[in-house]
């Protein structure tokens, strides 16, 4: 852990000859520096410094990502007093995603550029590298690296797992835009979103799942196939929906929206043509 209480107990087995276990000593361990838990705000800052974000409606991207960390932060407290281990590595692991999300609609803008497959996969990397920085200064990320020396493969699988999310959300941003070309609505992205987030869930635990059957002759559920990317689709689409409320309510984030989603917005549309160059125009051709 990184801060916290902690209890710490002598060990050693010595047979038949005494107790194994001396009295456990309590202590609060707390951070030597604050700047680790810091790192992926200051990233977020950092992003807001961007030329397409220097407008005061940009840093409305604080309201999603500071209702999301407080609700993980709830949660963490509510599953540390059920003693649930599961239910608190799922907060961290989901406030994790809220700055990789935050990132996404901060560069928006610039992936907008770019043709549609380097625009997945530049969403799918910057996704992955603020998801995983974040996740990095979190307590689980202690718990995890301590296991390697049973499970050295624990990284690169932490690395994966981050990597699919990112493909899943850009995947799914990219579809749901693609079916509202001709008509741009918020109860349209809202329903068709969760819809292609499980479709992508599941594209990607059956491709992982072919992989470790074929790889690792590691046996598989095709049940789980279609139950887990339901409860990873339900999680992503309340992540992503903070986000989707901020873009709904402001002009700013709605173009960004639209710039995910590769659709026209008010800026790539070409300027009027304005009445006293029109006649201009005309009395030239007479």
């Amino acid at each position: 852990m990184l801060a916290g209480k902690l209890k710490v107990a002598a060990y050693t087995d010595l047979g038949g000859l005494g107790t194994k276990q001396g009295p456990p000593v309590r202590f609060v361990w707390t951070l030597p520096s604050l700047l680790p838990l810091l790192l992926p705000w200051l990233v977020v800052l950092g992003l807001l410094a961007l030329p397409s974000n220097r407008t005061a409606r940009a840093w409305w991207i604080w309201a999603p990502l500071v209702f999301l960390a407080l609700l993980g932060t709830g949660v963490g407290a509510v599953a540390d007093a059920a003693n649930s281990e599961v239910l608190s590595d799922s907060a961290q692991v989901a406030g994790a995603a809220a700055f990789g999300l935050a990132a996404v609609w901060l560069l928006g803008a610039v992936l907008a550029r770019r043709c549609r497959a380097l625009s997945i996969v530049l969403m799918a990397l910057a996704f992955t590298a603020v998801s995983l920085l974040a996740f990095a200064v979190s307590p689980v990320w202690e718990q995890l690296w301590d296991l390697r020396r049973y499970e050295p493969a624990i990284p690169v699988y932490l690395v994966i797992f981050w990597t699919v999310s990112g493909l899943v959300f850009a995947g799914a941003l990219d579809l749901t835009g693609r079916m509202c070309r001709k008509r741009f609505g918020r109860l349209r992205v809202s329903l068709l979103l969760p819809l292609w987030l499980w479709v992508m869930w599941v594209v990607a635990g059956s491709l992982l799942g072919c992989v470790s059957t074929f790889v690792f002759n590691e046996h598989f559920e095709s049940t789980g196939i279609l139950l887990w990317p339901l409860v990873f689709a339900l999680v992503s689409f309340g992540m992503i929906l903070p986000y989707l409320i901020l873009s709904f309510a402001s002009s700013f984030y709605r173009e960004r929206l639209k710039n995910l989603l590769r659709l026209p917005t008010a800026d790539s549309s070409p300027p009027p043509v304005s009445t006293a160059s029109a006649s201009g125009n005309r009395s030239v051709t007479s």
